[in-house]
């Protein structure tokens, strides 16, 4: 249980900005930020550089990764290759209160964005919120190797957004959560076009914000 508590402390710094890309960091550090013993730590750093979110170089340390203009490319039209299948099926197929509830769980998330939008616990929820939007639409399929593979691709792109958590992504939370509702919209009215429009101007968003990202 350890392992698995230290894993998700890991994956939690990564997405939050408090382990950056391109730093590096020594296990014995790495133990200290996450307050585990150094055993579940190697378990970890062997799991998450499977997942090709860090590297382990000898003698030097474990290296966050970086992202090149390429690798937020490649990885942003990874999504639209999965996301615009997945949310055109999901149109034509998602039961009516499978929409509804997720209509109301990205309202609920709006409302409180609004009323406690400095609250960091509130940006983390609905930082989740936003995230598990796309998980549930691809997961729909019921495809568990499309959604594993999807999980590791955006778990890279949500570390190359990791340096805009806390400066900027309160103030994009509530336009992608807005979009989030217009997608539903779509697939109330079992229109697959809109729907896919909606998911690549989302997708595209990201894209352009990871690269903005990158270049300053």
């Amino acid at each position: 249980m350890m392992r698995v508590d230290a894993y998700r402390a890991f994956k939690r710094c990564l997405f939050s900005g408090e382990l950056k890309p391109g730093q590096f960091v020594s296990q014995r550090e790495l133990a200290s930020l996450l307050k585990v013993p150094l055993n579940p730590i190697r378990e970890a750093i062997r799991q998450l550089e499977c997942e090709s979110l860090i590297k382990v170089y000898p003698q030097k340390g474990i290296q966050i990764i970086e992202a090149d203009p390429k690798t937020i490319n490649d990885a942003h039209d990874y999504r639209l290759l999965l996301e615009e299948a997945a949310v055109a099926v999901f149109a034509d197929r998602a039961p009516a209160e499978t929409v509804d509830r997720m209509r109301a769980d990205t309202t609920a998330m709006l409302e409180a964005l609004a009323g406690s939008a400095a609250d960091n616990a509130v940006v983390d929820a609905a930082l989740e919120a936003a995230w598990n939007f796309h998980d549930e639409i691809i997961d729909f399929q019921g495809n568990a190797i499309v959604s594993h593979h999807y999980r590791l691709n955006s778990a890279r792109i949500r570390l190359f957004r990791s340096n805009a958590y806390r400066s900027t992504i309160g103030e994009q939370l509530a336009p992608s959560l807005r979009h989030h509702l217009a997608i539903l919209d779509a697939c109330e009215r079992r229109d697959a076009d809109a729907a896919v429009r909606l998911v690549r101007e989302d997708i595209e968003t990201s894209r352009t914000i990871t690269l903005g990202l990158k270049a300053s």
